[in-house]
C-alpha cells in the first residue's frame, strides 16, 4: 500500500469532527459543575465528617489551587506529547478523583481527591481546547468554540441546581458521582479520537512550573490556615515568607529561561494587564456567591441544598444568555464601554446583595443576583477575546495562558480569602456573646442550622464584608478599564487560533 493510500485509510478511520467537539464539550461542562457543586455539598460533608473549618475549606480550595497552577504547564505538555493523550489523562484523572470523592471515608481523603481532580481538570480543559482547534478551521472553528464556550457557561449556570438535585436525591456524595460518571465515560471513548501535536513545541519549563505551583500553594495554605493557627503564628508567617521567596525565584527563573512559562514583558502591557485585573476582580464576586451563599442559606435560613441551588440559578442563568447578546452589542458599543458597564453592573449587584439577612425572602435577592449575573455574563462573552487581542500576534498564545493563570489564581485566592474572612469576622462578632465562639463559628461554616440570633447576625455581618469586598474590587476596575482601553492610534490586530497545516480540517468540513 502506498504512503498516500495509507494516509487516506487513516483519515477514513478518524471519527467525525463533531465527535471530538461533543466529548470535549461534555468534559468542559463537567468541570464547572464539580467546582460549583462543591459549595452546595459542603453542609452535607460537614454533617458527615464534622471536620475543622479549614479542612472543610480545602474541599473547594484544593481543587482550585491545582487547577490554577498547572494550566500553562499542561498547555505546553499537550503540544509536545499529544493533545489527545493529555486530554485523556486529564479527564480520566478527573473522573477517578471524583469517584474516590464519592466514596471518601474521611475528610482527608476527600480533600486529596479534590486536589487530584483539580489536576485532571487543568489537563482536560487545556488539552481539550487545543483538540478542538486542531480539528476545525475557519468559520467552522468559530462555531465550534462558540459551542465550547456555551458548554462551559452551561456547567457554571446549572452546576448549583444539578448539585442541589443530587443532594436531595442521594445526599452530598451524589454531587461528585455525576462528574465521576461523565468523566470516566469520556475517558473511555477518547482513544478513538485522532491525535495532534505541535512539532515545534518547547520543552516544559519545569523550574517555572515547580516554583509557581509551590509558591501559590504556600500562599493559599497561609490564607486558609490563618484563622486556626493565628495570623502571627510561625506556621502562617513561614508559609507567607516561603511563598514570597518562591515567587521571587519564579520571577528570576522566568527572566532567564529561553522558553519561559510566563512572558514577563506582558506585565508592562497596560491593555493586557487592565483586562487581566478585571478578570481577577471578578473572582471576588463569583466565588463568594457560588461557594459561600449555599452555606449561609443552610446555616441561617435552614434551606435545603436543592433550595439553595435553585436560588443561585438567578445569578448563573444570565451567564448562559448574555454572551449571545453581547456578540451583537459589540457592533454598537466599543469594548471599553461594554466591559466598564458590565463591571458597574457587577459592582451594583454585589452592593445591592447586602440586603441579605436573616429572614430575607427570595424576592429581595432576585434583583441583585440577576443584575450581577447579567454583568458577569457580558464579561464571559468578551473578556477572553479582549485579552488575546490586546497583544501582538506572536504573543497571543502566551497571553491566553497567562490570562487564564491570572484568573484561576484569583479564583483560588478569592475562595481562600472569602472563607477566612467569614471565619475570622464571625468568631470576632461572637466573642462574649456565646460560651464557645470557635465551636459556633465552626458549625455555621459547616452549614449547621443555628437557632441563636447572635450567631445568625454575626454570620450575616461577616458575609456582608465579603460581599462589599467583591463590590469594591469590581467598581475599582471601571476607571482602570476606561483608562487602559482607550482608543489607540492604530488598531490592534485580532488574533485567531492557528494550527499547523497537517492538523487543520478544511473550512467546509462536512462533519460540522
Amino acid at each position: 500500500m502506498s504512503e498516500a493510500t495509507s494516509k487516506q485509510a487513516a483519515h477514513k478511520k478518524q471519527l467525525p469532527s463533531w465527535v471530538t467537539l461533543l466529548l470535549v464539550s461534555l468534559a468542559v461542562f463537567n468541570i464547572p459543575v464539580a467546582l460549583t457543586g462543591a459549595g452546595v455539598a459542603l453542609p452535607g460533608v460537614a454533617e458527615a465528617f464534622h471536620p475543622s473549618t479549614q479542612l472543610l475549606q480545602w474541599v473547594v480550595v484544593g481543587y482550585n489551587v491545582m487547577f490554577a497552577s498547572l494550566m500553562l504547564a499542561f498547555g505546553t505538555l499537550a503540544d509536545r506529547v499529544g493533545r489527545r493523550r493529555v486530554f485523556q489523562f486529564g479527564i480520566a484523572l478527573f473522573g477517578a478523583a471524583a469517584a474516590i470523592a464519592t466514596a471518601a471515608p474521611s475528610i482527608v481523603v476527600l480533600d486529596i481527591a479534590r486536589a487530584a481532580g483539580g489536576i485532571g481538570a487543568s489537563a482536560a480543559l487545556t488539552a481539550g481546547s487545543t483538540l478542538v482547534a486542531a480539528r476545525f478551521h475557519g468559520p467552522a472553528r468559530v462555531r465550534a468554540f462558540a459551542i465550547f464556550g456555551t458548554a462551559l457557561g452551561a456547567g457554571l449556570a446549572f452546576g448549583p441546581l444539578i448539585s442541589g438535585v443530587m443532594v436531595a436525591a442521594v445526599g452530598w456524595r451524589g454531587v461528585f458521582a455525576v462528574p465521576a460518571a461523565v468523566g470516566l465515560l469520556v475517558a473511555a471513548v477518547t482513544p478513538l479520537l485522532s491525535e495532534s501535536r505541535n512539532p515545534a513545541a518547547q520543552r516544559l519549563d519545569w523550574p517555572g512550573t515547580i516554583t509557581f505551583t509551590a509558591g501559590l500553594f504556600l500562599f493559599i495554605f497561609a490564607l486558609v490556615e490563618g484563622p486556626a493557627f493565628g495570623w502571627t503564628s510561625a506556621l502562617v508567617l513561614g508559609s507567607l515568607a516561603g511563598s514570597v521567596a518562591l515567587m521571587a525565584l519564579f520571577y528570576a527563573v522566568e527572566k532567564r529561561h529561553t522558553a519561559p512559562m510566563f512572558d514577563l514583558s506582558l506585565l508592562r502591557h497596560s491593555r493586557f494587564m487592565g483586562i487581566s485585573a478585571t478578570a481577577m476582580a471578578l473572582a471576588f464576586s463569583l466565588l463568594p456567591l457560588l461557594v459561600l451563599l449555599p452555606t449561609y442559606f443552610s446555616a441561617v435560613e435552614g434551606y435545603s441544598a436543592l433550595h439553595s441551588g435553585g436560588i443561585l440559578v438567578l445569578f448563573t442563568t444570565p451567564m448562559l444568555v448574555m454572551p449571545l447578546f453581547a456578540t451583537h452589542m459589540s457592533r454598537l458599543l466599543p469594548l471599553r464601554t461594554q466591559l466598564a458597564g458590565a463591571m458597574a453592573l457587577v459592582a451594583g449587584g454585589m452592593a445591592w446583595l447586602s440586603v441579605i439577612g436573616p429572614g430575607v425572602g427570595v424576592g429581595a435577592l432576585a434583583g441583585p443576583l440577576l443584575v450581577a449575573g447579567f454583568g458577569y455574563g457580558v464579561t464571559l462573552a468578551v473578556l477572553d477575546g479582549a485579552a488575546v487581542s490586546s497583544v501582538e500576534l506572536e504573543q497571543a498564545g502566551m497571553a491566553a495562558g497567562m490570562f487564564n493563570a491570572f484568573r484561576l489564581t484569583a479564583d483560588t485566592a478569592a475562595a481562600a480569602i472569602g472563607g477566612s474572612l467569614l471565619i475570622s469576622i464571625t468568631a470576632a462578632q461572637l466573642a462574649g456573646k456565646v460560651p464557645d465562639p470557635a465551636l459556633v463559628t465552626e458549625e455555621l461554616n459547616g452549614g449547621v442550622r443555628t437557632s441563636l440570633p447572635a450567631a445568625s447576625q454575626a454570620f450575616t455581618t461577616a458575609l456582608h464584608v465579603v460581599i462589599w469586598l467583591g463590590a469594591a474590587l469590581a467598581l475599582v476596575t471601571v476607571p482602570i478599564l476606561l483608562r487602559t482601553l482607550r482608543p489607540q492610534p492604530q488598531s490592534v490586530r485580532l488574533v485567531a487560533s492557528s494550527v499547523t497545516a497537517s492538523e487543520a480540517v478544511p473550512e467546509n468540513d462536512p462533519a460540522f
